[in-house]
């Protein structure tokens, strides 16, 4: 593997953040990229279409190679995993085709539910996770509103031999020529769980509440639930050795500031009724307290609340944790 940025890259998942991050690096030429769908309808609709980008009030428009066959795609050099975390375990046997021994991985999921599925899984080539604070919104298919720019790390999921090492930073590369902001680090873990913990504070209760991030700081209860759900992960993240970042709390209430007109991807699933991914965030965090013996009530109290909305509309329950009320 060299360190030169890649040449083909298959992005799986035209979600907001998948479609994101196809019109900045077709912005980039030389560059084949490939969107990878698992609806075959879509994905003819954006090979026709293209995608489109809105940011502060301008809208561009992107060629882009989009299929539901991976067989056509075939070996790249780079794939951004971009599927949110329940569609993990049924996506990751169709990469197959995308991947040699030369390639890299990189998985974009929210939450630590998506960690233990990776290391199951056994792929050719190498593997990386990325935690990003880039905002995006899907308002139609293949159409992306910019919700806000942000940093991203790049770290491998345990060990990487010598050879893997310079594909991350040829990926590094590629986004950094593409604008983007990317440190790569030597321990990704403590990035996946600052993340998670402002998740934790943000996403159920803009759910609950149906508003904007922002508006979470004016309202009393929601803001002392936040303050609480992110305290207990924190424990819970102490509990395991995780060297998070200080003042977790007042960094979930900085990141409301700064993304006050943002709505939350949670709140944009259960908007369109979809499957949130409550189980890879403040249901992980459960999961992780009870393993350990951490009483985490209001985590508890979050995921049974988005849970609830959830079977409104879904037509089949996933699991539910105990309450530790």
């Amino acid at each position: 593997m060299r360190d030169t940025p890649p040449k083909t890259v298959a992005i799986v998942g035209p979600g907001a953040l998948g479609c994101l991050l196809a019109t900045v690096l077709c912005r980039i030429s030389g560059e084949k990229i490939w969107v990878l769908d698992h609806d075959s309808q879509r994905a003819a609709l954006l090979q026709h279409s293209g995608l489109v980008l809105e940011r502060d009030g301008q809208i561009e428009h992107f060629s882009i190679q989009a299929t539901a066959d991976p067989q056509r795609i075939g070996p790249v050099d780079l794939v951004l995993l971009c599927v949110k975390s329940p569609s993990l375990g049924q996506t990751l046997p169709s990469l197959l085709p995308l991947l040699t021994k030369n390639s890299l991985l990189l998985a974009w999921q929210n939450g630590i539910a998506h960690l233990p599925v990776l290391r199951r899984e056994e792929l050719s080539g190498a593997m990386g996770l990325a935690v990003t604070s880039l905002g995006a919104h899907l308002f139609g298919p293949g159409k992306v509103r910019f919700g806000g720019a942000g940093a991203t790390s790049l770290g491998f999921l345990g060990e990487a031999s010598p050879q893997a090492r310079p594909a991350l930073q040829g990926a590094a590369k590629l986004f950094r020529m593409a604008g983007l902001t990317v440190r790569v680090e030597a321990d990704i873990l403590p990035q996946v769980w600052n993340k998670l913990l402002i998740n934790v504070g943000i996403n159920a209760l803009t759910a609950i509440y149906r508003c904007e991030n922002g508006a979470l700081l004016q309202k009393a209860e929601a803001l002392g639930l936040l303050r609480a759900a992110v305290l207990e992960a924190a424990s819970v993240a102490k509990a395991k050795g995780i060297a998070i970042a200080p003042d977790p709390v007042a960094r979930t209430i900085a990141v409301c500031q700064a993304t006050a007109g943002n709505i939350s991807s949670m709140l944009q699933d259960v908007r369109a009724k979809r499957q949130t991914e409550i189980e890879a965030i403040n249901g992980a965090v459960l999961e992780e307290a009870l393993r350990l013996g951490i009483a985490a009530p209001v985590n508890a109290e979050l995921f049974a609340a988005v849970k609830a909305l959830e079977k409104g509309y879904l037509p089949v329950a996933n699991k539910v944790f105990p309450v530790l009320l």
